[in-house]
């Protein structure tokens, strides 16, 4: 009796998270800090851990990226949320790493490839790693990755392409407390509508 009271009393005291994920350039950030402070909630962003606290196994020279230590950079995130009296948000673009018993909702940040081309060139990347994310947004990585490790039922995208950060935020709150059908994942499909207009072969030529 009393092992089955502290088990349901422990899965109680889990912390939980909202996962914000999307390609670089997409928005987590700003929806993120947006969004936790009218929640009244934290903060983890991937990247800024990994740089904080050395959690990367290398760096990519090429694309000027460190590349994160799973073994490392998990446990981490788990006991970051475990210590969290509730919610707490999770962001990054490989945010699908989260153990899926600790996730409530995930986000999806999408945008259109020229809008997101935009916003990468603003960053001063470079032709190589601004094409392989715009390919990565087309093709819908983020999405698949969510997918694979939380199941349809959880995850839900946002096109921000024209949004500004209330509507973004705004957005984030309905999906988080009302799970509308209506922004599930499948609703944004820019291969198809680039195939459409053959435009497929400017993202993906070399």
């Amino acid at each position: 009796m009393y092992g089955g009271f502290i088990f349901i009393f422990w899965v109680m005291c889990l912390g939980r998270a909202i996962i914000v994920s999307g390609c670089p350039g997409t928005g987590k950030t700003t929806l993120s800090v947006g969004l936790a402070g009218v929640l009244g909630v934290e903060v983890i962003s991937l990247g800024e851990l990994v740089e904080r606290e050395g959690l990367y196994s290398y760096v990519d020279t090429d694309r000027d990226t460190k590349v994160a230590d799973l073994d490392e950079l998990v446990p981490r995130v788990v006991e970051l949320i475990g210590k969290a009296s509730g919610f707490v948000i999770v962001e990054g673009h490989y945010a699908d790493i989260v153990p899926s018993k600790f996730v409530e909702v995930v986000i999806v940040l999408r945008a259109h490839p020229e809008v997101l081309r935009k916003r990468l060139e603003a960053k001063g990347w470079n032709e190589r790693k601004v094409r392989e994310n715009i390919q990565a947004e087309i093709l819908g990585s983020c999405t698949f990755n969510a997918l694979e490790a939380y199941g349809s039922k959880r995850v839900y995208e946002i096109d921000t392409s024209n949004l500004s950060e209330e509507e973004m935020v705004s957005l984030a709150r309905r999906i988080i407390d009302k799970k509308p059908k209506d922004y599930r994942s499948g609703r944004i499909d820019w291969l198809s509508l680039l195939d459409a207009d053959n435009q497929l072969e400017k993202y993906f030529s070399s």
